[in-house]
């Protein structure tokens, strides 16, 4: 029976290989993870890109059956091994629907492992390493940079494993403590390329909105 809310293991430390970034949100109040309707879940998150029974993908299948045995030796769970933190990459079909016309959701052959950790740990706030490629440490540089870590990215995430029942779900839960980067794309924000073009005058219904408006300084660089 899996239930309760306990610790069991302070886990086994994780390091990648080098691989594709996803999804890389370490700075300010990070991205919220709760599900729609549910207070927010505030957490620093990084996801790597791997192929389906690839070498590193069995090492980490290796990795959540050791913690789990672990965690079921330490309190009793019996089970298979959940975890939140590794899923098939899919995508819609081109050419499958279902009997409503809903385009099919097919595997890619991708996985992509993602890891956390909460914003604020016991009131205090906590932090994500950046480090370069030889392993130097660039967060303070990057925390107070105007760009994220973006899109084409590529590096190594570190981390911990460990089996947990937090929130009294039994599960193996990967936890993010650095980002080592070996390939960076920065992510600056988008920008809007706006002029004047052929078309019809558009009625809002607003008065004071007009064709005439000085639109030059009020969209902000981004």
């Amino acid at each position: 029976m899996r239930k309760g809310n306990v610790m069991a293991h302070k886990g086994s430390n994780v390091k990648t290989p080098i691989g594709d970034l996803k999804y890389v949100f370490i700075k300010g109040d990070g991205r919220n993870q709760a599900m729609p309707g549910n207070a927010p879940a505030m957490k620093y998150v990084a996801s790597i890109i791997f192929k389906k029974d690839s070498a590193t993908h069995k090492t980490l299948d290796k990795l959540i059956n050791a913690e789990w045995a672990r965690y079921c030796e330490a309190t009793g769970v019996k089970g298979s091994p959940d975890t939140d933190g590794i899923k098939s990459i899919k995508e819609e079909s081109k050419t499958e629907v279902d009997k409503f016309g809903t385009p099919l959701k097919i595997e890619t052959g991708n996985m992509i492992l993602q890891m956390s950790t909460n914003v604020m740990f016991k009131d205090k706030k906590t932090s994500v390493k950046v480090l370069d490629h030889k392993g130097r440490d660039l967060t303070k540089p990057y925390q107070s940079a105007e760009w994220g870590i973006g899109e084409g990215s590529q590096g190594i995430l570190h981390g911990l494993c460990t089996g947990n029942g937090t929130g009294g779900a039994h599960k193996v839960t990967w936890y993010l403590n650095a980002v080592q980067l070996t390939k960076l794309v920065k992510y600056e924000g988008q920008s809007l390329d706006i002029e004047e073009v052929e078309g019809e005058d558009i009625d809002f219904g607003m008065d004071e909105l007009t064709a005439d408006a000085d639109t030059d300084d009020t969209t902000p660089d981004l």
